[in-house]
């Protein structure tokens, strides 16, 4: 069966429905494999092989895998890879493809622990919560998302998806949803959190009638996108601070609680706990971060005899 030339996005629309419908994907899995399928489509109706798709060649695939593939980071790699052999699949179960090409994906190794994590010093996420102007409703929302992030070390999407509900004021505690196969997470309402929460809820976000805690604060108001990263609002912080770091959103903030908590020496089942890590070996990265015990188990290198 071919495929009519310049479809893209019908046989977009095909693969998210199946996606969804036969898959049973969850919508963030989805958005995550859009992503990564999307260029590669364009890729083959730019060398005229979509219009007749059940002649791709294996080694199309595989050019197209390890061009893309040398410039993205471990975890992209590990995404563009299951994301091109869930569509091959797809298109074989759909006759799409006369034979199914999931092999042609090569198999890129990436090392779990081959890079020190990318985040910045605790002294400068201390430096981000001085930033936002809380005299604005903008400053004032900013703020307790910074201070969420800060005091909690959780990810951004944990912050933005948090609801009223979640917010325990009587018994003093705050939850935090579900995020990349993270665990659930509740803890104590840290009194620097609450004041900021409770100033941007009074003042700004209003009795609107939404779960969500975080709204937009034009109009017409609504909860937050649940793909909102953030990050332009936090990069504008970053840069207001001049702090230097290759990544200038949330993530650089979670390393930056994390490792502040290996250098107070806490057990890392304890980072693990409060990491939301339902694996301790996920943890395990920040073992690289503290040079000064590194170097404390560091072998003397004998002399050289001659």
């Amino acid at each position: 069966m071919s495929i009519k030339k310049h479809s893209k996005s019908a046989l977009m629309m095909e693969y998210i429905s199946f996606m969804r419908g036969y898959q049973c994907l969850s919508e963030d899995t989805i958005f995550l494999r859009k992503k990564f399928v999307e260029p590669f489509l364009i890729h083959l109706d730019k060398a005229s092989q979509l219009s007749n798709l059940s002649r791709l060649a294996a080694s199309t695939i595989h050019d197209y895998i390890i061009a893309v593939a040398q410039p993205l980071k471990r975890a992209s790699k590990k995404h563009l890879s299951s994301s091109i052999r869930s569509f091959l699949k797809f298109a074989h179960i759909k006759g799409y493809l006369a034979k199914n090409l999931i092999e042609a994906v090569p198999v890129i190794t990436t090392r779990k622990l081959d890079r020190l994590p990318q985040g910045i010093a605790w002294s400068e996420a201390q430096k981000l919560l001085t930033m936002p102007d809380r005299s604005t409703a903008f400053g004032r929302r900013d703020y307790a998302v910074l201070q969420l992030l800060v005091s909690y070390g959780v990810r951004i999407g944990q912050v933005t998806t948090l609801k009223l509900q979640d917010i325990h004021w009587q018994e003093g505690i705050i939850c935090f949803p579900t995020c990349k196969h993270s665990n659930h997470l509740c803890l104590p309402l840290n009194t620097s959190v609450a004041r900021a929460l409770f100033d941007y809820i009074k003042k700004d976000r209003g009795e609107l009638d939404f779960d969500e805690i975080f709204l937009t604060i034009r109009e017409p108001r609504h909860p937050l996108s649940e793909y909102n990263h953030y990050y332009s609002c936090l990069k504008k912080y970053y840069d207001a601070a001049h702090i230097d770091v290759h990544s200038k959103g949330a993530r650089s903030i979670r390393h930056a609680f994390a490792t502040h908590l290996v250098e107070q020496k806490i057990p890392f089942k304890i980072i693990a706990d409060l990491l939301g890590h339902r694996s301790i070996e996920n943890t395990f990265i920040y073992t690289k971060v503290n040079v000064s015990q590194l170097r404390e188990l560091a072998r003397p290198w004998p002399e050289v005899m001659l």
